[in-house]
């Protein structure tokens, strides 16, 4: 960004309004959804700066199977090494700064081979070999740039940024929910969503049902708001939310209400009653079900468009069954989904408007001006 794109971002951003008392507080202004020079301080004081969950352990089951994931513009490799352990590096050569895998995600592989002038570097990130670089050349000088990686309930979040505090601390007041079993969950489906939107748009989206009798009608059926006081407060540093109740004679989250997959073990009377919903700062959408864990990732791509990434985890027994078939809990999602985008989608529209004025929130919106807020609180820091 130039100094001076870098000058004119506070002069169209009013954030006082947003970060103020619920009662009096207004919605984000408009520029936050459409300007560039606003998604570059994201990417450089958020995506840069935040942990970000990249994925999960179980998506690289075995040494030398990786994924890639951008971020903040940096191509990122995940990988587990032949000791077991999962590490994340740079995806660039120490050489002359070469792009080192292309694939999106891979299996087996014994080394990491530079396209460009055969530099090769062991699993754990350290160079194995540098040809004919002469007897003065010390291979440990040149190891991958590490970037820091955690590992939180099963999921793998990084951080680009090397002083931001351990995952532990920055998860420190995340509800325990240990109780849902995640690491032991497997993956029965994956949908990626090409979403004509802003990404704060999908989360201010996920954090209110306010929308959902008149949007959801397979949802309203299905499941009920309660009121704030009966749900508590669930609000900490690093996350917002809280639960829907399912209405009487319903199981799950599908299209017929009912659950023929296993509940997942060890739950108590009151976790099949209840779906619960979490935004983790500032991109990840968590919800554990009784008998699934449904998680989103909101990624931006330009101001006005976003990729969402959307898994259904499921009990290992039942997605190991001969008869495992997810389709109806996989259409009220993608139903669901689809809805919210499209909604999302008309927002992005309107925010882009002359004549778009922040609003007020209503009463049931609380946790999207929890969210709001914290995000104007960081952007104000960045100004």
């Amino acid at each position: 960004m130039t100094i001076e794109a870098a000058r004119s971002v506070p002069r169209v951003l009013d954030l006082e309004r947003t970060r103020g008392p619920f009662a009096d507080a207004r919605t984000l202004p408009g520029a936050v959804y459409t300007s560039g020079e606003v998604l570059q301080l994201e990417q450089r004081g958020l995506f840069a700066r935040e942990w970000l969950c990249v994925g999960r352990e179980a998506d690289i089951p075995a040494a030398g199977d990786y994924f890639l994931k951008e971020i903040a513009g940096d191509s990122i490799i995940v990988l587990r090494g032949a000791d077991r352990v999962v590490r994340a590096f740079h995806n660039v050569c120490r050489h002359r700064g070469s792009r080192l895998l292309d694939a999106p995600r891979g299996r087996g592989l014994p080394r990491l081979l530079c396209p460009y002038h055969s530099w090769s570097y062991q699993l754990d990130g350290s160079l194995q070999n540098a040809p004919r670089m002469g007897e003065g050349f010390c291979k440990a000088d040149f190891p991958l740039v590490p970037v820091r990686l955690g590992v939180h309930e099963g999921f793998i979040f990084v951080n680009l940024d090397d002083g931001a505090q351990p995952l532990e601390r920055h998860l420190g007041d995340l509800p325990d929910l240990r109780r849902f079993r995640m690491p032991e969950l497997v993956c029965g489906r994956r949908i990626e969503y090409d979403v004509a939107a802003n990404w704060k748009l999908i989360c201010e989206n996920y954090s209110e049902c306010y929308h959902c009798a008149g949007a959801h009608p397979q949802l309203a059926r299905i499941s009920e708001q309660i009121s704030r006081d009966e749900r508590g407060q669930e609000i900490g540093a690093c996350f917002n939310g809280g639960p829907m109740r399912l209405r009487d004679g319903i199981e799950t989250m599908s299209m017929s209400g009912r659950s023929t997959l296993p509940t997942i073990p060890g739950l108590s009377h009151d976790d099949t009653r209840y779906v619960h919903y979490y935004v983790i700062y500032p991109n990840m959408l968590l919800s554990p079900h009784p008998d699934y864990v449904l998680v989103h990732t909101a990624w931006p791509v330009s101001p006005d468009r976003t990729q969402v990434v959307c898994e259904w985890l499921f009990t290992a027994a039942a997605v190991g069954a001969p008869d495992f078939d997810p389709s109806d809990v996989v259409q009220f999602w993608d139903t669901t989904n689809r809805q919210d985008w499209a909604l999302c989608e008309r927002a992005q529209a309107g925010v882009g408007s002359r004549g778009y004025r922040p609003g007020p929130y209503q009463s049931s919106e609380d946790c999207v001006h929890i969210f709001d807020r914290w995000y104007a609180d960081r952007l104000a820091a960045l100004l």
